[in-house]
């Protein structure tokens, strides 16, 4: 490797990384810089990722690597009651950004949240003249308004999902861009969906509205479902943030990152509506610290005997960073389920990371 081959420098590739990454933490203010290699004839290759590193606390129920486990608390065969610690490197990421001339880009990205903490594919995908194939976020999210948390899930009212599939954005528009895709169903592999979006973007934040068709079989439950998602994120004054995100539809609770399933999604072949609402409120209070308040809801109608009926949820996160490209973290979560019979159940966590980004 020649210097004249291998450069730092920044490059679009590495600002696309934190939106793409869906990243909670606030960016380093002594920024890393990627390492970018020339590859020739007009294409570079740029590395990019962080290491972090989890120490988590959990009081009333074992929700295991992430807090998805709320969605099981009290069920039979669902998480342990008791409380729980455990440390790991899961969300521990790398991936390839890929630059080529005539609007080329490809990604090639993955952690370690496979099976038993095996690597696994978070995106593989290239996108061409806004044709974009393979597999990366579905169009009927952004990650513009995820939530600011040191969780790896987040808010549970949002949808949340990486799918195969084929899409296509047009920006052709002042300020706007449209988009639509086919792509796989989020539950089952030999089904697809069909998403369409549209984005406006002002000085202040942008608005985006997309909607969602699906016609699936899921645990041999016939689920014929639609979703319309409304979010916003604004910066109305100095160093405030605001995400906002409005999900409705029916047959949808599996594409939310609360993941409901069974009665949650159909009964009797009829799909069953879910409401879900989560907002952000995000404060750069110094150069180095950063404070979040996350609240999410998900409703879910007709639960009877022990379906989820409700799910609540508050996330208090703090991020500071201290320097060379580190960031501390720290976390107190709770939640709550509600069952259609009235019983409800409630889970806590507190969680403490460190990450280095390179």
């Amino acid at each position: 490797m020649t210097r004249q081959a291998c450069t730092f420098k920044r490059t679009k590739a590495a600002l696309l990384v934190t939106a793409s990454a869906c990243l909670a933490a606030p960016v380093a203010a002594e920024d890393s810089v990627p390492l970018t290699l020339n590859l020739g004839g007009g294409y570079s290759v740029t590395l990019y990722g962080f290491i972090k590193a989890d120490f988590i606390w959990d009081n009333g129920y074992d929700l295991g690597r992430t807090t998805s486990g709320i969605n099981a608390i009290g069920l039979p065969g669902g998480p342990a009651a008791g409380d729980f610690d455990r440390q790991q490197l899961d969300e521990t990421r790398i991936g390839l950004n890929f630059n080529g001339p005539n609007d080329f880009f490809a990604k090639l990205e993955g952690d370690f949240y496979g099976a038993s903490t095996s690597p696994r594919w978070r995106h593989a995908y290239i996108d061409w003249y806004g044709v974009t194939l393979g597999q990366t976020w579905t169009n009927f999210m952004t990650v513009e308004t995820l939530a600011d948390t040191v969780d790896f899930q987040g808010s549970g009212a949002v949808p949340f999902a990486r799918v195969p599939q084929l899409r296509y954005t047009y920006r052709g528009l002042p300020n706007t861009t449209l988009s639509a895709s086919v792509e796989e169903d989020v539950s089952n592999s030999d089904d697809y969906m069909l998403t369409f979006a549209a984005r406006y973007g002002f000085n202040s934040g942008m608005v985006r509205a997309s909607a969602l068709t699906r016609d699936t079989t899921i645990a041999g439950s016939r689920v014929e479902g639609w979703g319309v998602m409304l979010s916003s994120l604004l910066t109305p004054w100095a160093n405030g943030t605001v995400k906002l995100n409005y999900t409705t539809g029916e047959g949808i609770g599996d594409i939310l990152a609360a993941g409901l399933s069974g009665n949650a999604l159909s009964i009797g072949g009829n799909a069953v509506d879910t409401n879900a609402v989560g907002l952000t409120y995000a404060h750069q209070v110094t150069d180095r610290l950063k404070l979040a308040a996350t609240g999410s809801w998900v409703d879910v109608d007709r639960a009877t005997g022990t379906d989820t009926e409700s799910l609540t949820s508050l996330h208090l996160s703090a991020f500071y960073d201290v320097g060379h490209n580190t960031t501390m973290m720290l976390e107190y979560f709770t939640a709550d389920r509600k069952q259609g019979n009235g019983a409800s159940f409630n889970a806590e966590r507190v969680q403490f990371a460190v990450k280095y980004t390179f």
